[in-house]
């Protein structure tokens, strides 16, 4: 949730920083994962990009995975960790219930927490942090083999669609 604005608004300062991420949802083949119940009130709160979210989604860039297996992880998480700091346990719970592969993230307080490997299915790596510091590191993090198997198929919009789809 931390990066939405600065992914999607190209108005924002950082924005450059994470334009790779918008170009790899609308000109490449990643998608937008979301689920569970406090994603969602959380996304509530960045009403903003509630119509541009929409708009992924009839164009097939955005995956949803189920909720309740989503609040169901993040309890278990809860009564795994009770760290101050492991704010976001809804965030590493959708990680691991969707299987996703990167994580789009300025909170470096949950870093640790989403590389805790012992929480991920055995054989399943961690996923890949993308940050602002990422940005030089963009074509390796931002690649078909970071594609998570919920996200496929995984096809590129049409040029039409996609320059449709681009934030102004």
């Amino acid at each position: 949730m931390n990066t939405i604005p600065t992914v999607f608004n190209p108005d924002l300062d950082n924005h450059e920083k994470y334009k790779p991420v918008l170009d790899w949802v609308i000109s490449g083949k990643g998608k937008m994962v979301c689920g569970g119940s406090k994603y969602w009130e959380e996304f509530k709160l960045i009403g903003k990009y509630i119509r541009f979210f929409n708009q992924l989604n009839k164009a097939g860039k955005v995956v949803k995975v189920d909720d309740e297996a989503v609040d169901k992880k993040m309890e278990e998480l809860m009564g795994l960790c009770n760290d101050a700091d492991f704010d976001d346990p809804h965030i590493v719970a959708l990680l691991i219930v969707s299987g996703c592969k990167v994580i789009s993230s300025e909170d470096a307080r949950s870093y640790p927490y989403i590389k805790r490997k012992e929480w991920y299915p055995k054989g399943r790596d961690v996923p890949k942090i993308y940050k602002s510091s990422s940005f030089n590191s963009a074509s390796s993090i931002l690649c078909d083999g970071n594609l998570a198997d919920v996200c496929l198929p995984c096809l590129k919009l049409k040029k039409s669609v996609a320059g449709d789809l681009m934030p102004s």
